[in-house]
């Protein structure tokens, strides 16, 4: 009698029903946030993606369709890809039947891989060292290293040229030197976000290596980057990117040889040359940038997992 008389009580008691009123505002409250975020979001993601949408829809549409519209297109009525054949069948750069595009695609992989996986591996060695072990200075000189982050490197690009004019290095087949040499040996930026998941790696595994006779070489390489991977492929992903965008110094030292062109260079010759056409020639024009988009696209994809495991610092914590 006593329990059914307490649950009576606490049904009519209004202090004993206010932390479940409370607690049904509050859910509520957080549902509402909810909304409003992934609303924001979405907006955001649509804004974002609009002018991907353009260059799709402009790329699969006839000139004739284009110049006789009124409006935007939304899609196409008679979708045609014909901007994609012509990539290969009416460009005015094509050296020794092959495209400018693609020419400038697979310079460009060489020119930027080449000191991209030099300078990963060499800056991953830096920050070992300075992770690993204490030598005499060690503070000042990862100090001194830093501070050349802050270094404008692009105001001394004429002063660049004129050096590498004087050793020989802006003619012909060595002009592609300028912009792979420097690029061989260790950033300042990716040691400075490397050391920091270096130390995190688990000292006792190597501890247990060194017992074992491994030496620092066949650490460095059998444990540390091996564990140092999705930190390494966020700092590839943004080396690579940097390079695939580079336009200025390509342009700098690799413009008046057509063999040597990388694919910024080929993409702005071609679109410049698209652009005085008389029928404009949209639809090439956007297959051309679509085109040149997919690798960063499909590298972003792949590597996805890795990028976020890489600058979240979560895969080398004790």
């Amino acid at each position: 009698m006593e329990e059914v008389l307490q649950q009576e009580i606490s049904r009519t008691d209004p202090e004993t029903k206010a932390p479940a009123v409370q607690k049904q505002k509050n859910s509520k409250g957080v549902v509402i946030a909810r909304i409003a975020v992934y609303a924001v979001l979405i907006l955001y993601s649509l804004w974002i993606l609009a002018p991907f949408l353009v260059i799709i829809v402009t790329s699969l549409t006839t000139n004739a369709e284009y110049g006789a519209a009124e409006g935007y297109i939304w899609f196409p009525k008679t979708p045609s890809f014909e901007g994609y054949q012509r990539l290969f069948t009416d460009d005015p750069f094509m050296y020794n039947g092959i495209p400018s595009l693609l020419r400038g695609f697979f310079n460009t992989m060489w020119i930027t891989l080449i000191p991209l996986f030099s300078m990963l591996i060499q800056s991953l060695l830096v920050a070992y060292v300075y992770a690993r072990y204490n030598f005499p200075c060690k503070n000042l000189l990862f100090i001194i290293t830093v501070s050349l982050m802050f270094i404008p490197l692009g105001a001394f690009g004429f002063v660049g040229y004129m050096f590498y004019q004087n050793i020989g290095w802006t003619e012909g087949g060595a002009a592609v030197l300028p912009l792979i040499v420097p690029g061989l040996f260790a950033g300042a930026g990716t040691v400075f976000f490397l050391r920091p998941y270096v130390e995190g790696i688990n000292k006792e595994i190597i501890e247990a290596a060194e017992i074992d006779g491994m030496g620092f070489w066949r650490v460095f390489f059998s444990i540390i980057i091996p564990l140092s991977k999705p930190a390494l492929v966020a700092q590839f992903i943004f080396g690579f990117v940097g390079g695939y965008n580079n336009y200025s110094g390509a342009l700098m030292y690799l413009n008046d040889n057509d063999e040597l062109w990388t694919l910024q260079i080929s993409l702005q010759q071609l679109i410049g040359y698209l652009s005085t056409s008389e029928e404009g020639d949209y639809n090439f024009q956007c297959a051309t940038a679509l085109m040149s988009m997919l690798p960063l696209i499909a590298l972003y994809i792949g590597c996805q997992k890795f990028f976020i495991e890489g600058i979240s610092f979560g895969g080398g914590k004790e």
